[in-house]
């Protein structure tokens, strides 16, 4: 997670992958995450059992949340019945989380993999690597001076020439908070964005 300081955070599914790539991307206030959270007792329809979230995190505002990914498919299970004992397994989560004085989500598909959210947050993840080189960044950071406040990639590499590639800077720059890039299309070269 590029917003931890390049921590590992295990994921067991391929799903589980893409909610980390998301949420690394586009949820600046985490201070913590752990893909290993403890054991909670909780009650399902009378009866006893321990379950472990997939994930705890916690945001800047001291919020703590238990974070569950799961399929629609596994929330609607083969049938009424068995879709019957999911949401009840789900309540139980929830007051098990608020007994620990969590926040539960369960995420799905359905919020995860949202184009072009999922594809954007691929290219931060594919740019933001700790060994870049800052020189790009400093100097689009001047050249940021010269536009106006909605602008657009191609332009901004007008302005830096041949010498540095402004898509990648301006993903980077997306990152550090100094433009914020069209989050309603995919991310490309023909982009556009805003100073901030």
């Amino acid at each position: 997670m590029t917003r931890l300081n390049q921590q590992l955070i295990g994921a067991r599914s391929l799903l589980a992958i893409d909610f980390l790539t998301v949420t690394d991307a586009f949820t600046p206030g985490i201070t913590a995450m752990a893909d290993k959270p403890p054991l909670l007792q909780i009650s399902v329809r009378g009866k006893a059992r321990e379950w472990r979230p997939d994930y705890e995190m916690t945001h800047d505002d001291g919020t703590r949340e238990y974070v569950m990914v799961r399929t629609v498919s596994w929330l609607l299970g083969r049938n009424a019945k068995r879709a019957a004992a999911r949401r009840d397994f789900l309540d139980a989560m929830s007051v098990a989380a608020r007994r620990a004085g969590r926040k539960f989500r369960l995420v799905t598909e359905e919020q995860i993999r949202v184009q072009p959210r999922l594809n954007n947050a691929k290219m931060f993840q594919r740019h933001l690597v700790p060994y870049r080189n800052n020189a790009g960044e400093r100097a689009a950071i001047e050249a940021l001076a010269g536009l106006p406040e909605n602008s657009s990639v191609a332009t901004l590499q007008d302005r830096l020439g041949g010498r540095f590639d402004a898509f990648v800077v301006a993903i980077q720059l997306d990152w550090l908070g100094h433009l914020r890039l069209d989050r309603s299309t995919e991310f490309s070269r023909s982009s556009s964005f805003s100073k901030i």
